[in-house]
């Protein structure tokens, strides 16, 4: 019926916000990315985005909210398809790397980073940890591994990764030196004969 908004109309909308503030936050930074820029991206008024977004702030934090969800989907798709754990860890690391340039430029530059990288790299470890004690019950790690301090490991080597990429190679590197994280890191808590079945390298 013409005047009336339904849910489709609003949901539409605030993805749309959400994926023109992506974009603007890829390009500018969080500091540099205006209103009116994600406005125009999304061809909304200011009226619309701040009926769903109180703030610049608010819809950062949507937007990294966002990507954490689709995160959550592909560890349910790789867990599909991989029966291992450990496989499925590696393969989220990558897919995490290959999709951090806004969350490189929202998580990890102030003055955002100040509120949430904390809460940020706490979720991410609780997803690490979760794989690996899929994969002890599995029977895939190593006698005696201390799994909190492993997802530690894991999540920080990981965020170097993200930080050194950032500096010196740009949004689009950082496969290498997942890569590396992993074979490093891989052999000293997997089974031999579990390690020896793993890909290491991206799909």
């Amino acid at each position: 019926m013409p005047g009336v908004v339904t849910i489709h109309d609003v949901s539409t909308t605030r993805d749309g916000l959400l994926a023109a503030a992506a974009e603007a936050f890829d390009r500018d930074g969080y500091v540099r990315a205006t209103i009116d820029d994600v406005c125009d991206r999304a061809g909304v008024t200011k009226g619309a985005l701040y009926g769903h977004f109180s703030s610049k702030k608010a819809l950062a934090l949507a937007v990294l909210d966002r990507q954490a969800r689709e995160w959550a989907r592909v560890r349910e798709r790789l867990q599909r398809v991989h029966r291992s754990p450990l496989q499925v860890l590696i393969d989220l690391g990558y897919a995490v790397n290959r999709d951090r340039a806004v969350v490189q430029r929202l998580l990890f530059q102030a003055p955002l980073c100040d509120d949430v990288a904390e809460r940020q790299v706490a979720r991410w470890t609780a997803t690490v940890l979760d794989l690996l004690r899929h994969a002890e019950n599995r029977g895939e790690l190593r006698p005696g591994v201390d799994l909190v301090e492993c997802a530690d490991g894991v999540v920080a080597a990981l965020v170097g990764v993200h930080l050194v990429a950032m500096a010196v190679d740009g949004p689009s590197g950082g496969a290498r030196q997942v890569a590396d994280v992993w074979r490093t890191w891989l052999p000293a808590v997997a089974q031999p004969s579990v390690y020896a079945t793993l890909r290491i390298t991206p799909r």
